[in-house]
């Protein structure tokens, strides 16, 4: 008599492997997650990059006020990577920021700080601008 062998899984064969794949799955998407707030925060730094930029350029043909720096952020065509909103007014740019995506624009001494608010808070880096 011949002995017949079955092809294929058994049943828990499979639910270790959906098991695994659901496991990777979900460290992937931790780590997508990760890089996501990653970028945002990237794109608030590159947003105050650009504001001491105009700032700095504007400072090379004279002294400006503040408010004059904040028009300058406000035209910039910058949008807030949290949101998706065009940062088009001057709320965007407080001398206090206090909202993911803002910056922080103020002036002592002659000297603008121009800072960014991340998901958590103010970033650790300031950026300045002077005459």
């Amino acid at each position: 008599m011949e002995s017949k062998t079955k092809g294929g899984f058994t049943l828990i064969e499979l639910m270790v492997v959906v098991a695994i794949i659901g496991v990777l799955a979900l460290l992937g998407l931790r780590v997508y997650s990760g890089q996501q707030a990653k970028a945002k925060e990237a794109v608030v730094k590159a947003n105050v990059g650009t504001v001491q930029t105009l700032i700095q350029s504007e400072l090379a043909d004279g002294m400006i006020e503040r408010d004059k720096a904040v028009a300058l952020a406000i035209t910039s065509n910058l949008h807030d990577p949290f949101t998706g909103v065009e940062m088009n007014v001057d709320t965007w740019f407080p001398e206090t920021a206090d909202a993911s995506g803002e910056i922080q624009i103020t002036l002592s001494g002659g000297v603008f700080s121009i800072r960014g608010y991340g998901a958590d808070g103010l970033l650790s880096d300031i950026l300045t601008a002077r005459r």
